[in-house]
């Protein structure tokens, strides 16, 4: 890797701080109340209600610490925090994105098995993106403990 950061695969690290500016981006959106992407009936609904609108804050709030953490994988000024700490929370970050697939993958699969799987463009892309984060986070971090 080059001082800057610019070494072999630190593109993922760069696409993994874009895609968690990104997904706090669109939490902060639909928390502000408008709900592109969304059903809005259901939105409307979900966020009527105080613990959802708050949680919905706390993902956005991840997603904006998520950021820092993935950009000092890889920029020099990350070299300069304790190792371990980064990695503490990149693996971390990277365990949640995880665990949410498997719970959506166990989602999918038992509606499937129950009749009740419907596929819903809006879903599948939410899905898709989140799996993203989950590769993207994985990369990058790994790349991290690598080197």
């Amino acid at each position: 890797m080059t001082s800057d950061g610019q070494g072999r695969g630190s593109w993922a690290a760069y696409a993994a701080a874009l895609w968690a500016f990104i997904f706090a981006i669109f939490h902060l959106i639909w928390a502000a109340g408008w709900y592109v992407g969304l059903d809005p009936e259901w939105a409307r609904i979900a966020f009527a209600k105080k613990p959802f609108l708050i949680y919905d804050l706390v993902i956005a709030g991840i997603g904006v610490f998520a950021v820092p953490v993935a950009l000092a994988l890889v920029r020099p000024w990350g070299r300069r925090l304790p190792p371990r700490l980064v990695g503490l929370f990149a693996w971390g970050g990277t365990g949640l994105l995880a665990l949410g697939v498997v719970v959506s993958v166990v989602k999918t699969l038992y509606s499937v098995a129950t009749g009740r799987f419907v596929a819903e463009p809006r879903s599948l892309l939410g899905n898709l993106a989140f799996y993203l984060g989950a590769v993207l986070f994985g990369l990058a971090t790994w790349r991290f403990w690598r080197h």
